[in-house]
């Protein structure tokens, strides 16, 4: 094989980047008309979140005022996002990346702003208005989305899994404070990553340099995109569970009654698996769309090579200038 015919650019499916987003769409909008639209999806988030009200003290309540959530939301992220881009003079992928920060953010607002939670007359108490999709979730997931585009595809994978672990831990609690219902939170990290897609494809076409890899030196994706995989099935799949043991259906309709312990847990779980399955969703889609070349190569174009093709001797004499 020559050094020419293995040249890759990176992201040059952009086809594959488009179906992303849009399935990011459509599932955001399976969340939002079950969960916040119909009976059903409104009684099995009204079990949850009436539980963490009622069933298991917040950390508030226990003396833990967290008043500097927020900036530690934006600080923590920001000194690695400083000292990547700094040590590795990745400006244009800065920029990039907070676009894509600033775009999730205030597509979130647009959107709380925008979208109803209707009071279906179900018995479902009526608490607040929308609140689809959680503010500091979305801050917090963008983020660290932000440290993971301008990292190496080397360092991507480890990144991916933390910022879903960072991103969790802020979902978890805006459920645990009450402050968000788990469809606030799901839609939050559907809205980070359509972003991270859009800012992903970007950062690859404009930096191809540091963007493609040699062939035979590949970076490794499989494990930490497994483990990432793993935590989002798992979790997700014992949240379902914990509504079984809770009784199914007949301890969901009991809910305002009775909260149970289960239906904590399920929500709790349930605001942090999914992080984890977009997760490993992106280290698939970052790895297998990082560019490659041979040893020695030079580093392909997003637009392709130019082929020459050679001109018969007998037609020299009309491209003479």
């Amino acid at each position: 094989m020559s050094a020419a015919s293995a040249l890759r650019p990176p992201a040059r499916r952009t086809g594959l980047w488009i179906l992303g987003i849009l399935l990011c769409c459509a599932i955001f909008i399976a969340v939002y008309e079950y969960l916040v639209r119909s009976d059903s999806g409104q009684w099995v988030e009204y079990a949850m979140l009436d539980a963490a009200a009622n069933r298991v003290d917040s950390l508030s309540a226990r003396g833990f005022d967290l008043w500097w959530l927020s900036p530690v939301i934006i600080a923590l992220p920001a000194v690695f996002f400083l000292v990547i881009v700094l040590t590795r003079q990745r400006f244009l992928g800065a920029m990039i990346a907070l676009g894509a920060v600033l775009g999730a953010n205030l597509t979130t607002q647009v959107l709380k702003a925008w979208l109803d939670r209707p009071d279906l007359g179900n018995g479902v108490p009526y608490w607040t208005g929308n609140s689809l999709p959680s503010g500091h979730t979305t801050l917090a997931a963008s983020m660290a989305v932000a440290v993971f585009l301008v990292s190496s595809p080397r360092r991507r994978p480890f990144i991916a899994v933390l910022a879903a672990f960072y991103a969790g831990l802020v979902g978890a609690y805006t459920f645990i404070e009450t402050w968000h219902r788990p469809s606030d939170v799901i839609a939050a990290y559907l809205v980070v990553a359509g972003w991270a897609m859009i800012g992903g494809w970007l950062i690859m076409r404009t930096g191809v340099e540091w963007n493609t890899v040699v062939a035979d030196y590949e970076p490794e994706t499989a494990p930490l995109a497994g483990l990432a995989w793993f935590f989002g099935v798992t979790l997700t799949v014992v949240a379902v569970l914990c509504f079984l043991f809770s009784g199914g259906w007949t301890g969901i309709a009991l809910a305002g009654e009775e909260p149970s312990l289960w239906h904590w847990f399920a929500g709790l779980l349930v605001s942090i698996g999914p992080g984890f399955l977009m997760a490993g969703a992106g280290i698939n889609l970052f790895g297998a769309e990082t560019g490659r070349r041979q040893r020695g190569a030079p580093v392909p174009s997003p637009r392709g090579e130019t082929v020459h093709y050679p001109i018969p001797p007998q037609f020299n004499e009309l491209y003479r200038v």
